[in-house]
């Protein structure tokens, strides 16, 4: 039987976490790639120097998808946050303002 599971809006999956850390890898890669390509102190096949370039584009697009969740997951939780202490929007002050004048 599954149970059924509460997630808050303040849990980030920990997208931050993996965001950086799968930035932090394909520019590790990158970095490791252009030095060998560039000046070769290994000797290295060219199939595992483009496996290198290929993980390194894929992480790279990873870790920019992440950051992409990461930042919506944000916006979600300032709006809970919000919702919760029961401000108004800017917009809606506005409004309200206007129709006193």
């Amino acid at each position: 039987m599954l149970k059924k599971r509460n997630i808050s809006v303040y849990s980030d999956f920990k997208t931050g976490f993996f965001c950086k850390f799968f930035l932090i890898l394909g520019l590790i890669l990158l970095i490791f790639y252009i030095i060998l390509w560039i000046i070769p102190l290994i000797v290295i096949n060219e199939n595992i120097l483009g496996i290198i370039l290929a993980f390194s584009i894929l992480f790279l697009g990873i870790g920019i998808i992440v950051y992409f969740f990461n930042c919506q997951i944000a916006k979600l939780a300032k709006i809970a946050n919000e919702v919760e202490r029961g401000d108004k929007s800017e917009n809606h002050k506005k409004v309200i303002s206007k129709e006193k004048r």
